[in-house]
C-alpha cells in the first residue's frame, strides 16, 4: 500500500498544521480523507473552548433552528477552522 504524509490542525491562533505524519492509504483521496478526519478530531478536542462553537452554543444562539440547521452550521464552523493536506511519499510503500 502506498505511503503518504499528512498534516492537519487548526488555523487562527491555534498554530495551523503540525508536523508531517506518515500513513498508509490506497490513494491520495484516502490520504486526504484521513487528514480531514484527524483535523476534525483536533477541532472536536477544543469544541466549545477558546472561541470554537459547540452544538450547544449554536442551539443557544439560534433556538428557532431545527437539528439539521444546527448540525450544518456546526460543520461550517468546524470546516472554517481546520487545515489539512496530504502528499505521496515517493519510493515508499507498494
Amino acid at each position: 500500500m502506498p505511503i503518504f504524509e499528512i498534516k492537519y490542525g487548526l488555523g487562527g491562533g491555534f498554530g495551523g498544521m503540525g508536523n508531517w505524519e506518515k500513513v498508509s492509504a490506497k490513494d491520495i483521496d484516502e490520504a486526504y480523507r484521513i487528514a480531514y478526519e484527524a483535523a476534525c478530531e483536533e477541532y472536536e478536542s477544543y469544541d466549545g473552548l477558546h472561541g470554537l462553537m459547540s452544538i450547544d452554543d449554536i442551539k443557544a444562539t439560534h433556538p428557532d433552528w431545527d437539528d439539521d440547521e444546527i448540525e450544518d452550521e456546526w460543520q461550517e464552523q468546524r470546516d472554517s477552522w481546520i487545515e489539512y493536506t496530504a502528499r505521496e511519499v515517493k519510493g515508499e510503500g507498494k
